[in-house]
């Protein structure tokens, strides 16, 4: 009650007791002079007695609420510190054990390319031993020493030995690059995946493309090092892109050498089971020469990866009579074909009907090797819906800005 009402009351007690004044002599009458003064004044302040004595217990009352919801504030906060405490533990042992095991995936990641490095400096050192008698170069390369003197690419052909000096020192020094081109959807363009390329530049930084050390990386076994580096550096832009375009892949060719590889592959199946993000990420791609090859152990090896969720691609394709059911049993996704081999009309599918067969397994066909508009105005008569090539872009640098990864 606010103080008017109170005024209001105690003004009503006064009335009452003017009241008992005045009429107590009449309802008394042998009341002695005065007394009925006495008697008004008692009421009063017997009624202001009462008043302040229902003052107090509304007080009490109302300190006893005050009190209560204090308490039951501070509970809540009591109860939200220990949910936040609780919380905060949860994040601490979250992060330790994202700690943990990115840790875990880079010290996986150095094993593996540790083991590259150390198959590129005996594979390169013994070729050179082979090739040539200056022993002391040979030391120098298989040593992983610097030096050696630098070749501009100026279209003149490089030895041998140069070559393989050239990818040494450029898998020692970081100078293996990562390029890559997109694959587009049809007929809008849109990049929707991208093929991994590696290119290898020299110590004046020009580039040694494939053309130049393919024949001598096969001969010498050097290729399937040299295609698992690429995977790693690929896994790398992977980590980059973070949970960023979650539908854009990764195309990563797996020569038939890294296939049989017995020291290497093993690990390298490990690696991704014990990696299983990156079966969204990543699709392997072998030659139809290869996939008709596959070991009973690399057929298993894969199949235990296709069953984690990766996915595989087959390209190179010369025999389009392919056994599809075959194909997507084993985890195939992707068949790419020479946009030539579908104007052609090599495979015995005419192809207007291509695309559905390959659908009804569940495979997208990528016709690859479009370089200008009317072969891609004659793909599209088909229907096809993914296609890749000079047309669409070049392969570039993984870094440059124009990819927006």
């Amino acid at each position: 009650m606010n103080i008017l009402t109170h005024i209001l009351i105690m003004a009503s007690y006064a009335v009452v007791a003017v009241l008992v004044y005045l009429v107590s002599p009449e309802v008394f009458p042998v009341l002695a002079p005065g007394t009925q003064m006495v008697l008004g004044v008692t009421v009063f302040l017997a009624s202001m007695q009462l008043h302040g004595l229902y003052i107090f217990r509304m007080g009490r009352q109302d300190m006893a609420g005050r009190l209560m919801d204090l308490h039951q504030d501070y509970q809540m906060a009591v109860d939200r510190l220990e949910e936040m405490r609780l919380e905060l533990r949860k994040q601490e042992e979250k992060l330790s054990r994202s700690e943990s095991s990115q840790n875990a995936e880079i010290i996986s990641e150095m094993r593996v390319l540790q083991t590259l490095l150390n198959q590129v400096v005996e594979k390169s050192g013994k070729r050179l031993s082979g090739r040539r008698g200056d022993e002391t170069l040979a030391r120098r390369i298989a040593g992983g020493t610097s030096g050696g003197t630098a070749q501009e690419d100026n279209g003149k052909d490089r030895s041998d030995e140069d070559i393989l000096r050239v990818m040494h020192y450029a898998l020692e020094d970081n100078r293996v690059d990562l390029y890559l081109q997109p694959i587009v959807a049809l007929p809008s363009r849109r990049v929707v995946y991208f093929e991994a390329y590696s290119r290898v530049r020299d110590e004046q930084d020009h580039v040694i493309f494939p053309s130049q050390y393919m024949p001598l990386a096969e001969d010498s076994g050097l290729v399937g090092t040299l295609d698992n580096l690429l995977l790693f550096r690929c896994i790398q832009v992977i980590r980059r892109l973070g949970p960023r375009k979650p539908d854009l892949r990764f195309f990563c060719n797996i020569s038939s050498v890294s296939l049989n590889d017995q020291e290497f592959f093993p690990q390298f199946i490990d690696f991704m089971l014990e990696n299983q993000e990156l079966a969204d990420r990543l699709v392997f791609e072998f030659s139809q020469q290869d996939v008709m090859r596959h070991s009973t152990n690399v057929g298993r090896s894969l199949a235990a990866l296709g069953r984690r969720g990766f996915r595989f691609s087959m390209d190179k394709v010369i025999d389009y009579n392919i056994d599809l059911g075959d194909l997507a049993s084993r985890y195939f996704r992707y068949v790419k074909m020479d946009a030539a081999s579908l104007l052609n009309k090599e495979s015995d599918i005419h192809p207007d009907d291509i695309k559905e067969a390959f659908a009804r397994y569940d495979i997208d066909l990528i016709i690859e090797k479009i370089e200008d508009e009317q072969t891609i105005l004659e793909v599209l008569d088909f229907g096809m819906d993914f296609g890749q090539g000079y047309l669409f872009g070049e392969p570039r640098l993984s870094s440059d800005t124009s990819l927006s990864l």
